[in-house]
This record gives C-alpha cells, structure tokens and sequence, in this order.
C-alpha cells in the first residue's frame, strides 16, 4: 500500500485512481483516508456495499434535511415527473 500526504493525493488524484496499487492518505502525518482501486465493483464485499450504502443514505438524509426537504416532498417530486413522462 502507498502512502501519500493529502497534498500529493489531490495534486496526483487522476494517476492514483488509474493505478492498481492501493493508497493510503494522511492529513497531518495521521491516516484520513483509504484509496482502494475497484477493477471489478461486483467483487466488492456485500458487507462493504451494505456499510456504503447506508453511510451514504445517512449523509443524504441530513442534506435534504438541513434544506428542509421531506420524504413527502421527494415523492411528489417524483409523482410530478412520473406524469409528465407518461404524456
């Protein structure tokens, strides 16, 4: 695994997302980030998707709430766009 500062990681993000070797990135001389190359996602451990999955709900879930957008909201959102496609 390489080590990288956070620095070099954004100065060199394009190479070391193409490289097959995993990165770790540190922010102040500590671990703050782990970069995993992914050449097949479906081989992505389920456990890994479900903990993805619901940390990324979570992040979601406080942005639509810190602008005030309800689950109501979404689905007439989403009611809305159904109807006009089906014209």
């Amino acid at each position: 695994m390489k080590t990288t500062t956070i620095r070099e990681f954004r100065s060199n993000i394009a190479k070391l997302i193409d490289s097959d070797e995993s990165v770790l990135v540190t922010k102040h001389g500590k671990p703050a980030a782990v970069l995993y190359p992914l050449h097949d996602p479906s081989k992505v451990p389920m456990e890994v998707r479900r903990k993805l999955f619901l940390a990324l709900a979570g992040d979601i879930a406080k942005q639509l709430d810190a602008k005030g957008i309800t689950e109501e909201d979404i689905e007439r959102d989403f009611a809305e766009f159904k109807k006009r496609r089906r014209r």
